[in-house]
């Protein structure tokens, strides 16, 4: 797939993404889990005082950090227990959107 058919992809979820107010929750679902199923992610909002927009995606348990989000990819981070960095993209074009959540 080339850069453009790419960012055409993504153009729809990323602005799902940045259209989120502080607190939204969109669910969506990508890759596949141990049992071959999608596995279900949400993406949390946080809209600070200064207006400097943040973003989380979460699964039941774990979390990470969007860093940054660009025209194709949501760039994530966490830290481990021992401060080491586990960075992760997540392809805008490959997920699959269900549900926004006002919280």
């Amino acid at each position: 797939m080339t850069y453009s058919e790419q960012i055409k992809k993504s153009k729809e979820v990323l602005g799902l993404i940045k259209g989120l107010k502080d607190q939204e929750v969109l669910e969506f679902s990508y890759g596949k889990g141990f049992k071959g199923e999608p596995t279900v992610y949400t993406i949390k909002c946080w809209i600070h005082k200064d207006g400097e927009v943040s973003y989380s995606i979460w699964t039941n348990f774990s979390g990470m950090n969007v860093g940054k989000l660009t025209s194709t990819r949501a760039n994530c981070y966490t830290y481990d227990m021992m401060s080491q960095r586990t960075n992760y993209s997540f392809k805008l074009w490959e997920m699959k959107v269900g549900l926004t959540v006002t919280k």
